[in-house]
């Protein structure tokens, strides 16, 4: 249930939330039934949500997204394994860095958080390298994955932003945005 909660965060980012009558809306369903109270507006129910998101962090889910963008990377190259192993190096390294980013911009997540965080985003990119074992066009190609760069990218800025101030919101982002964009490029060229 907790995989599904937070790829419907990713797939829905928090500000269509409103707009989808389940999935997101667990996560405050479940903080209702221990005790605690809904905020009752809307900035306030996105900032909840974001917060039990980073809460309740999990590597099962990114380990599987993980997983299922290493494989179509892979597939058809002629070293799958460099490629397999370089697709879960960036990832690792990716949370390392946004973890430090974050921590030095005065902000406060942990490694795992940043692990989940990224592992979730990854799904856009996920359908992306699927689509593509398929669709040899290039244009196709061109078209599609700049959409899931900024798909996987426009997920993660409420969480990563609101680990941070707000002047320092862009600063923390970054690092993720070139993240995506490096992982969409190997898709891209594969």
């Amino acid at each position: 249930r907790r995989i599904y909660s937070n790829l419907v965060m990713v797939v829905v980012p928090i500000e269509f939330a409103k707009y989808v009558d389940h999935g997101v809306d667990d996560v405050l369903r479940g903080d209702e039934q221990e005790g605690e109270l809904t905020p009752a507006s809307p900035t306030a129910q996105q900032a909840a949500r974001r917060n039990q998101a980073l809460k309740n962090w999990d590597l099962w889910g990114p380990m599987f997204f993980t997983l299922g963008l290493a494989i179509p990377l892979s597939i058809g190259t002629s070293k799958p394994s460099s490629t397999f192993s370089l697709v879960f190096g960036l990832i690792s390294v990716g949370a390392c860095v946004l973890t430090v980013n974050v921590v030095l911009l005065g902000g406060s997540i942990g490694i795992f958080q940043s692990l989940c965080l990224l592992g979730y985003c990854l799904a856009p990119l996920n359908v992306a390298a699927i689509l593509f074992l398929f669709v040899h066009n290039p244009v196709v190609r061109w078209i599609v994955m700049p959409l899931t760069v900024l798909w996987s990218s426009w997920a993660a800025v409420p969480f990563v932003s609101g680990a941070v101030a707000k002047d320092k919101r862009v600063l923390a982002i970054y690092p993720l945005v070139l993240l995506y964009s490096v992982i969409g490029w190997l898709a891209l060229i594969k």
